[in-house]
C-alpha cells in the first residue's frame, strides 16, 4: 500500500509529493524520480524491498520531496521543474538548513543540470549533498548543454552511485564519491548499500 504525502505540490512541469517527519519539512532530500515515473510507484519502490529510505529518514528527523517529471520533456524543461522544487523547499525550511538533492534515471540528469544552471545564475541552490543514481547518459546536445554550465554543480558534495552493469557517461573523478554494488531486488529503488551509503552522506 502506497504511504499518502502529507502534501503535494504543482509544478509548471511536474508534480512533487511531500514526507515530512514531524509537522513541517526538515532536513529535506529531494529525489527526482526516472522521467514518467508515476509517484506512488516510486514512493512503493522507496519502502518496499532490502532498504526503506523513506522509513529511515523519518526516523533522523528528515523529510523526504519526490519529484515527478514527464515522460517527454527535455533537459532544460526537467531542469527547470527540478530548479522549481528546490526553489520551493528553500522557501519552506529555515535559511541555515542544508538540501540534499538528487535523482534516479533521467531525474538524476535533470537535478545535475538544474543545480549547474543554478551555479550558473549566482543562485543559491542550499544543497550540500548532490547525488546520481544510475544517472541516464546524456545525449550530445545534453551533454554539450551540461558542459556549458559547468558539466556538474561544484558546490556540493557529489555523492555517484552505479548498480552493477549500469553506466551514467560520468568518468571516474567526475564525482567526489562512487559507490558501486549489486542491483536492487525487482520493485526496489535502491540497495541497502545505495541507501545507507546516501544516509551517511546527507549534510548536517
Amino acid at each position: 500500500m502506497t504511504t499518502a504525502p502529507h502534501e503535494t505540490w504543482q509544478l509548471r512541469n511536474g508534480t512533487a509529493w511531500v514526507f515530512t517527519a514531524g509537522e513541517r519539512l526538515t532536513g529535506p532530500v529531494v529525489l527526482v524520480g526516472d522521467a514518467g515515473t508515476d509517484l506512488a510507484a516510486l514512493t512503493a519502490s522507496l519502502e518496499d524491498g532490502p532498504y526503506p529510505l523513506l522509513t529511515e529518514l523519518r526516523a533522523r528527523g528528515r523529510g523526504l520531496v519526490l519529484v515527478g517529471l514527464p515522460a517527454d520533456a527535455g533537459i532544460s524543461g526537467d531542469g527547470g521543474t527540478v530548479q522549481e522544487a528546490v526553489q520551493r523547499v528553500i522557501a519552506e525550511v529555515p535559511d541555515d538548513t542544508p538540501l540534499t538533492v538528487g535523482g534516479t534515471g533521467r531525474g538524476a540528469l535533470a537535478a545535475r543540470y538544474a543545480l549547474a544552471s543554478m551555479e550558473y545564475m549566482r543562485l543559491d541552490h542550499r544543497t550540500g549533498t548532490h547525488f546520481s543514481h544510475n544517472g541516464a547518459v546524456p545525449d550530445l546536445d545534453e551533454e554539450a548543454e551540461l558542459m556549458r554550465l559547468g558539466g556538474r554543480p561544484r558546490a556540493p558534495l557529489f555523492l555517484r552511485m552505479l548498480d552493477g552493469g549500469a553506466a551514467d557517461g560520468l568518468g571516474e573523478d567526475e564525482a567526489d564519491l562512487t559507490t558501486t554494488g549489486e542491483a536492487a531486488p525487482a520493485g526496489s529503488l535502491f540497495s541497502k548499500e545505495c541507501g545507507s551509503r546516501l544516509l551517511d552522506n546527507l549534510p548536517h
